[in-house]
């Protein structure tokens, strides 16, 4: 847990306090002296003088607070939280100073005291309204239990009209839009006039409002919010840089600028260098844009350069290096990439099995190569050295997986590997069972996972760890899906607009600009609807399934340059739109799944954040699916992406890992979640979990992209070859029985065949 910074101040005042009687004054000069004590670091004088001076009145909760510091100063933040846990009883009558009371929010929120953070937290905000830092505490206690749009709504009603915590609470709100891929919402609280006696936010507000309009696709908007903090006196310097991250974060062109030279630019001025967390920022945006440009060789050297001179946790040099391998194996010929493995394996394996990843070139779906195990006897493969990594699991002869891990071969050498056995690892549990019978009515339900891989998905799936999905594999239908370009943007424009052409007209510009006004919630319809008739491919997956009778539901989270329609809205019947009622944003870990899955039950800070996110986010789907009242629903799981980018450096590492990465739990917990939505389905219904990309380096996305479909009428196989992921949305079209003229790429021939049995209804009854 992180510790607070002891927030020590003597607030007790004698005119606080009030004096009543001789004996009550000297009790509370006790208190004064105990907390001059506490705060000049006499720790054993402030604990001897507060030992029997804490409880429930006015002078018992000063020598708490007192006590609580100085037990914080000595170190036992335990005792202090024990202690502050008895003072705290209904913090509508009484709250710790804030330190305190953060330290307490911390621990409840751990614990799982949710409703007692949610009431401290109000309480708390309530009670230092010019503390933004507060508010954001009281959003994370509340977005646990309740609807974000809800909590975010009642923050905005009680904002502060003036002063720099007027500014800092509204970017506070309006960053958390952002984080919700709801710019629009973001420029409505901003667009306003400046808080007054704000000065000291001036530039946290603009450069969030210019954000917001980068995120929404508007340049003009941007640039009028970085041109309206330059007139109000900000550094030139500062406002430059931020703009050219605002472009480069949200994938905005500005025409006039070269954004590598203006990085470079901005670099090289002692005033950016100044401030390591804005140079940290350039720097890591210019060495992501180089890798991506294939100038890995030139980002090595701006790395190097950089290095000393700007900080640069945010990136490192080995997958830097990574990425330039992949450039010089692609130019090598396969002779002078060969190498060789050579396990040793203990006797206890005798009877096993040892499996290799197959060797570049194989598809990404290929099971792994099978070799037998015997006592004293070494196991040569033949692996060149590739762009990812060889890996390998050991099984005993039972099956159980023993031992895995990942090599790098060496060209033209043997590389030894010997293997040490662990314990077996405990039995994954069953894998649930769709709901009994069917209603005769087919439902679609598509979880796509932002950045789910095949090369990692297969070395889990090989080591038993995935069991869900591997039935999902054995029992459907899978396809190793060509994602081109890799990025969650493309992917998602072609899932959602899969007839839209390429080319751009006046009219296909103006009926565009107005879907994207149709986003404003002061609008809410798309006032250029008629210019459709024009553009026959402009009609997106939602709205043409739920022309008809079907209610089709999209959570795909749209968000800077991912264009995936509106967030959160159910369309259909008829093209009506509503929406959607959805829980809590994040959701802590249950104890049932902390206990089976450790490794995330300690991650803090944003890891755990995104973790939280995505368990919040399944439960959304479960709860929609059991409700029953949709017919398609499509769900991204997008922390996913940037676990996988902060965690794949370690993922690829070098050495016998036994599964044991963060990212390999993220990946198990996943599995896990899958399993969960299966009592949801019943047998009419299909089940399709998809990726946008795969994942070649930290630093880069891979083209192959995941598809399976299980349900019933769709058979077990494969899809030839590795088609187009264009074609994900008319398989989804074919399921519901909706004809469209939408590319058919391979994905799924037989989905346009399929059809949910007539008069065979049997739902199974409800046993509450």
């Amino acid at each position: 847990m992180k510790r607070v910074a002891l927030a020590i101040g003597v607030f007790l005042t004698a005119a606080g306090i009030g004096f009543v009687s001789v004996e009550r004054a000297r009790e509370q000069w006790i208190v004064i002296e105990a907390c001059e004590a506490a705060q000049q670091g006499r720790i054993e004088h402030a604990l001897a003088l507060t030992e029997e001076r804490v409880g429930s009145d006015d002078t018992g909760r000063a020598a708490g607070e007192c006590r609580c510091h100085a037990l914080l100063r000595a170190g036992d933040t335990e005792a202090c939280i024990a202690l502050l846990e008895t003072l705290v009883d209904d913090p509508e009558d009484w709250i710790p100073q804030p330190g305190l009371s953060d330290l307490l929010l911390q621990r409840w929120g751990e614990v799982g005291r949710h409703e007692e953070a949610r009431s401290l937290a109000i309480s708390l905000a309530r009670a230092h309204p010019e503390e933004p830092f507060l508010l954001q505490r009281e959003l994370e206690a509340r977005v646990v239990l309740e609807p974000e749009a809800k909590v975010l709504a009642d923050l905005q009603s009680r904002l502060p009209e003036r002063g720099n915590a007027a500014a800092r609470t509204r970017v506070l709100i309006a960053q958390r839009h952002l984080m919700r891929g709801d710019a629009p919402s973001a420029i409505a609280l901003l667009s306003g006039p400046f808080p007054p006696e704000a000065e000291n936010a001036l530039g946290l507000w603009h450069d969030t409002l210019g954000t917001a309009h980068a995120m929404n696709d508007d340049l003009p908007g941007t640039q009028r919010a970085y041109d309206a903090w330059r007139a109000a006196g900000g550094d030139p310097a500062e406002i430059s840089a931020r703009y050219l991250l605002a472009l480069s974060t949200s994938g905005l062109h500005d025409t006039e600028i070269d954004l590598l030279a203006a990085f470079r630019t901005a670099l090289a001025d002692p005033r950016i260098q100044a401030d390591a967390a804005l140079a940290e920022s350039l720097a890591v945006r210019l060495l992501y844009t180089l890798v991506a440009a294939d100038r890995a060789q030139e980002a090595l050297a701006t790395y190097d350069a950089l290095a000393g001179h700007v900080p640069l946790d945010g990136v490192s040099r080995d997958e830097i290096e990574r990425a330039d391998l992949g450039r010089r194996l692609s130019e090598a010929p396969e002779e002078a990439r060969a190498g060789r493995l050579q396990f040793t394996l203990p006797a206890e394996l005798a009877g096993g099995t040892l499996l290799v990843s197959p060797a570049p070139g194989a598809a990404p779906d290929a099971d792994y190569e099978a070799r037998g195990i015997q006592a004293g006897v070494q196991i040569r493969v033949e692996r060149p050295l590739a762009l990812a990594p060889t890996r390998w699991v050991a099984r005993d002869r039972e099956g159980h997986t023993r031992a895995s891990g990942t090599l790098v071969p060496r060209p033209g050498d043997t590389l030894g590997v010997r293997v040490e056995t662990m314990a077996s690892a405990p039995s994954p549990p069953d894998v649930p069972e769709r709901a009994r019978g069917r209603d005769g009515r087919r439902r679609v339900a598509l979880l796509l996972l932002d950045c789910g891989d095949w090369a990692i998905s297969q070395y889990l799936r090989t080591r038993g760890d995935l069991p869900v999905w591997d039935s999902l594999l054995a029992g459907g239908h899978r396809a190793v899906l060509d994602s081109d370009p890799p990025l969650t943007a493309a992917a998602l424009e072609a899932l959602v607009w899969p007839g839209r052409r390429n080319e751009t007209s006046l009219v296909g510009t103006v009926y565009r600009y107005g879907v994207e006004l149709a986003g404003l919630e002061s609008i809410g319809t798309n006032p250029f609807e008629p210019l459709g008739w024009f553009l026959p491919e402009s009609r997106d997956l939602f709205e043409t399934l739920g022309a008809g009778e079907l209610r089709v539901a999209n959570l795909l989270l749209a968000h800077g340059g991912v264009r995936a329609g509106r967030h959160g809205i159910v369309t259909g019947p008829e093209g009506r739109t509503e929406a959607l009622a959805l829980g809590a944003s994040r959701r802590p870990l249950r104890a049932d799944e902390r206990a089976r899955f450790p490794t995330l039950a300690s991650l803090d800070g944003s890891d755990l954040h995104h973790v939280e996110t995505i368990a919040a986010e399944f439960d959304a789907a479960e709860s929609l699916l059991r409700e029953g009242r949709l017919d398609v629903l499509a769900m991204r799981i997008e922390p996913l992406d940037l676990l996988t980018h902060a965690h794949f450096g370690e993922a690829v590492r070098a050495g016998q890992d036994d599964g044991n990465a963060l990212l390999f739990s993220v990946y198990r917990y996943i599995d896990g979640r899958l399993g969960a939505l299966l009592p949801t389905l019943d047998a009419d219904d299909v089940l399709i979990v998809a990726s946008d990309h795969g994942i070649r380096t930290a630093m880069e996305h891979d083209r192959p992209a995941l598809f399976v479909a299980q349900g019933e009428g769709v058979p077990v196989g494969r899809a030839p070859g590795q088609p187009n992921l264009r074609g994900m949305a008319r398989v989804i079209a074919n399921l519901t029985q909706v004809e469209t003229d939408w590319p058919e790429t391979g994905i799924a021939l037989w989905s346009g065949e399929t059809r949910v049995a007539e008069g065979d209804a049997s739902p199974e009854p409800d046993e509450g």
